[in-house]
């Protein structure tokens, strides 16, 4: 193996002094001994000495220390220097420390840049070789000021991790350093937190005080520890846990963005790389990040804004954050790493260029794009640090001035200034046009729904007139409550990155609410939307990101308060309304049961069952709705959706509660069969229904249940029975599942709960009310023993179908009708489950007809639209009758189905919202509102009317609506 050539014999490279008579100065400070040295070194020291004061200075300090640099390899005479820091933190006291720590900083400095400017070594190997430095530098501090404390130098259970540049090892020649401190308390000071704390505050103290303090001899590193977790209030030190409970809770995207270069650098190291492997969860995500790009884009645009760095150009521009600089190289392959690198660890690489080189391996990047952008920042960080060397001055702006340009071209090895600038300005646009080919959308504003601007506090009168054009008849008011958005003026927008990701869709935003049939409803429904959400920045992302789901988004929003205040209640159900394919047929019945038995399984208990059970029904009721407002399937098809969710929550928790009963008091003989009756029995239910239930059981005679504890057949079953209506409507931290109402069962509320076969037979045939027989026309087997199921069928069809007196039926059939318009006043026409002329009038035409025919040989639909044909194809409805009937039904079903889902319950026109109300009239096919209460109005009558005329009775008055 042959030994490293000393640093003089790999010089490649010398700039031209600039400034020749300060070339001569440092030729005279070095003396004789200058021309003792090889000439490729002559011509480096004076290239070096005649361009950049702050270098020349340094070779002029300690000529002999240069030539012992130069006649030795680089790596040795780093080596030594790390070794200097060391043996300075581990022996020095205070000042000595001080001073050692800066002539270690100054010489690792010099020595770099000599590898650096002469080509011996490349950028990417000066960045690495100065945070190598570094690191010695700050684990000599912290050993210093651990050593004060009386701790041992590498401060077990106190961990320095390097964040930024230094954590990547890219540190730029005169960077600052961004660091955070954590500390365990048990391993800092044993069984004492106070004392950790304190010791951690005063270790951190210590440390940036010896790292920045500016001394006779300089500064080591002006030290930022702002990118810890909440810097305005937190101390400078804090706990593990304290940090990692808050990326867990509180963490944000450009955090992420900050750890995936974080690195342990000094103290405990184990204790930092545990911290890390942690924290990765958060920074590396399994799925697309949709906030993450956004957070990238929002972040470039301030940059750019607050830099004037739109454009590109030469003098004074910013190679570190202007367009096409060194930011825009490194967000390229950052963003792409943070979307990706969660399902592919070999993305994860530090260095901006190892990941822009894994991305082209695994074809993310074209080979070419990843090519010309590694080249653009060499140079740039080439240039960058020449900038830095001439003065020791954290720079990243190519000068103004002519004279300073002069000297950077000639430190630089151009020929001349226009050269450079040409170089500059091709390398600027190369990075540019790369980053906008990914980030396509990124900072172009949509030109194509005209003018919309809504800074300051005046209108803009392009904008006023973009929203004219648009429709809105109030652009005043919209302008304003869009600045007010803006402004923060709502807790979704408060933060910057809300505010951001908000600008990029407001344009796509208005274009939607322009399509309502009143843009101004649709607008002032959303901003009530807006002024709900307990955080924007999620909804905003998955709104920006996915154009197939905005306008119908946008028209479940305006058109429903019910669902507003769902979404603005648990916003992740608008990522729900993506992933759950919202926008395809609703789910079978079978499949629906399925999903939640699969979701079950994972429950560790009863109430684990009932929470999950409940975030489950009330996922897919929130889906089925948003279908029904975003016109996706008709209402039938929602009405059978809820019906459907309904039966696989009870078929589900049937099993629940048997399994929980069945532990108690064991198996008995026998079965349980759960009837839906009212909506649900008809498939018929809403957004918002209850439930009508009945429970039959039936056991052979003495029959016991094997538990420890056994019980007869009526106590076991009864109690079965109160579980399942207690794991249906008890609250639970996730709130109510259904209401149950049980008053359909024998002797409704005095009956027992559940019902054995035997007493549902005999109380049907013998004891039962018309009103109950009425009930049954809607009956149907829901969960339970299939067996048992089939007897109450048969059972059922022949109640319904034994012979009656059509007088007697009818009599009795108008009573209830009385009974109810007396115990619950419509609020509004609109409220078709009570108003006369309404849903319940048509639904008791039907069950006095098939309570009249006589026929036990069938069974009619449950479903009242399916029942009307059923009845026309027997004779019992004329045609004429049939058609009305239908039609009305199909209308009650669509206003029910709207109000539910729209309104949350009754539909009442003056607390809706003017989206609403248009959807409302649109089903009622009219221009107005008004004009559809009366249309309402005048077919309440006709079925007041044709319900007189089949029951053959005067009808019963009408009351007054409140």
């Amino acid at each position: 193996m042959t030994s490293p050539r000393a640093l003089s014999e790999t010089i490649k490279t010398a700039p031209v002094p600039y400034d020749l008579d300060a070339a001569a100065q440092m030729r005279d400070a070095f003396g004789a001994e200058f021309f003792a040295l090889p000439t490729n070194a002559q011509a480096l020291l004076n290239g070096v000495a005649g361009s950049a004061p702050y270098l020349r200075r340094l070779i002029s300090r300690a000529p002999a220390r240069v030539s012992e640099m130069l006649n030795q390899p680089l790596d040795t005479t780093l080596h030594a220097l790390c070794t200097s820091a060391q043996n300075a933190g581990a022996t020095l006291q205070d000042d000595a420390q001080l001073s050692a720590l800066r002539q270690v900083k100054n010489e690792a400095a010099l020595a770099i840049a000599l590898g650096d400017i002469g080509g011996a070594i490349d950028v990417v190997e000066a960045a690495a070789a100065l945070s190598e430095i570094a690191d010695a530098l700050i684990a000599s501090a912290l050993a210093g000021a651990a050593r004060n404390l009386d701790l041992a130098p590498s401060a077990p259970g106190l961990v320095v991790l390097a964040m930024g540049k230094l954590g990547a090892h890219e540190l730029n020649y005169s960077s600052d350093i961004d660091l955070i401190v954590l500390y365990e308390p048990a391993a800092l000071a044993a069984g004492d937190p106070d004392k950790a704390r304190k010791l951690a505050i005063a270790l951190t103290r210590d440390l940036v005080d010896r790292l920045q303090r500016q001394t006779a001899d300089g500064y080591v590193y002006r030290t930022d520890l702002r990118l810890r977790p909440d810097p305005g209030f937190s101390a400078i030190a804090l706990t593990i846990d304290a940090a990692e409970s808050y990326y867990e809770a509180h963490g944000q995207n450009w955090e992420r963005m900050a750890f995936v270069k974080a690195r342990a650098a000094a103290g405990d190291l184990a204790l930092g790389e545990q911290f890390l492997n942690a924290l990765r969860p958060f920074i590396w995500r399994k799925y697309l990040d949709y906030a993450a790009i956004d957070d990238v884009k929002a972040v470039k645009r301030q940059i750019q804004s607050a830099r004037g760095g739109h454009d590109i150009e030469f003098a004074g521009h910013d190679l570190k954050l202007g367009r096409g600089g060194i930011r825009e190289v490194e967000f390229y392959a950052q963003t792409q790493q943070l979307i990706l690198g969660g399902k592919n660890s070999a993305l994860r690489s530090k260095k901006t260029l190892e990941a822009l080189k894994a991305l082209a391996e695994f074809d993310h990047v074209d080979a070419t794009a990843a090519a010309e952008l590694d080249s653009a920042y060499r140079y740039l960080r080439r240039l960058e640090h020449r900038l830095q060397m001439i003065n020791d001055e954290q720079t990243h702006k190519i000068p103004t001035q002519a004279e300073a340009i002069d000297r950077l071209t000639a430190f630089a090895g151009a020929p001349d200034a226009n050269a450079l600038r040409d170089d500059v300005l091709n390398v600027l646009r190369t990075v540019r046009d790369h980053y906008d080919a990914l980030f396509a959308d990124a900072d172009d504003d949509d030109e194509s729904t005209g003018a919309l601007v809504f800074t300051g506090v005046d209108d803009d009168p392009a904008t006023l007139e973009t929203l004219r054009e648009l429709g809105f008849r109030r652009p005043e008011e919209v302008a304003a409550t869009v600045r007010a958005w803006h402004a923060g003026g709502t807790r979704a927008t408060r933060t910057e990155r809300a505010r951001g990701l908000l600008t990029k869709f407001q344009a796509p935003l208005m274009r939607a609410l322009s399509a309502a049939n009143d843009p101004d409803a649709a607008f002032f429904a959303f901003d009530g939307f807006m002024k709900n959400l307990p955080a924007g920045v999620q909804v905003f992302s998955l709104l920006a990101q996915n154009p197939s789901i905005f306008d119908a988004l946008i028209s479940m929003v305006t058109i429903s308060p019910y669902l507003r205040k769902e979404m603005s209640r648990r916003p992740e159900r608008i990522e729900g309304l993506i992933e759950g394919a919202w926008a395809d047929a609703p789910p079978s019945a079978t499949a629906l049961r399925d999903d939640l038995a699969a979701v079950l399984v994972n429950a560790e208990d009863f109430e684990a069952a009932l929470n999950s059970a409940r975030r489950w029904a009330a996922d897919e009721r929130f889906l089925a709705a948003g279908r029904l407002m975003a016109g996706v399937g008709d209402y039938e098809q929602a009405a059978v959706a809820f019906s459907a969710i309904a039966d696989a929550v009870i078929q589900n928790l049937l099993g629940v509660a048997h399994d929980e009963i069945r532990r108690r008091h064991g198996d008995i003989e026998g079965g349980v069969a759960v009837l839906g009756l009212g909506g649900l029995g008809a498939r018929d239910l809403t957004a918002t229904s209850d439930l009508d239930l009945m429970f039959i059981y039936d056991a052979p005679a003495g029959a016991q249940s094997d538990g420890s504890r056994p019980l007869g057949a009526t106590e076991y079953f009864t109690r079965f029975v109160r579980r399942v209506v207690t794991a249906l409507s008890a609250a639970t931290q996730e709130g109510a599942l259904y209401d149950v109402d049980m008053q359909l069962r024998p002797s409704g509320g005095a009956g027992p709960a559940a019902v054995s076969f035997d007493a549902f037979r005999q109380y049907y045939h013998h004891d039962a009310w018309t009103w109950e027989i009425m009930a049954l026309t809607k009956a149907r087997f829901v969960a339970g023993a299939p067996d048992l199921a089939a007897a109450v069928e048969a059972e059922t069809v022949r109640i319904l179908g034994a012979a009656r007196d059509p007088a007697a039926v009818a009599n009795d059939v108008n009573d209830m009708r009385r009974r109810l318009l007396d115990a619950k006043k419509p609020a509004t026409i609109w409220d078709l489950k009570t108003t006369h002329g309404g849903a319940t009038d048509i639904a008791f035409i039907c069950q006095y007809l098939l309570l009249t025919l006589g026929d036990d040989t069938g069974r009619a639909p449950q479903r009242v639209s399916a029942t009307i044909e059923w009845l026309a194809e027997r004779g019992a409805l004329s045609e004429e009758s049939a058609r009305l009937l239908a039609q009305t039904q199909s209308l009650y079903d669509a206003i029910l189905q709207t109000a539910r889902a729209g309104a949350g319950g009754v539909f009442d026109p003056a607390t809706a919202g003017g989206a609403l109300n248009n959807r409302m009239a649109f089903i009622c096919e009219a221009p107005t509102i008004a004009a559809a209460e009366a249309f309402l109005t005048e077919r309440h009558a006709q079925i007041v009317e044709l319900y007189a005329t089949v029951l053959g009775l005067t009808p019963v008055g009408a009351p007054e609506t409140r």
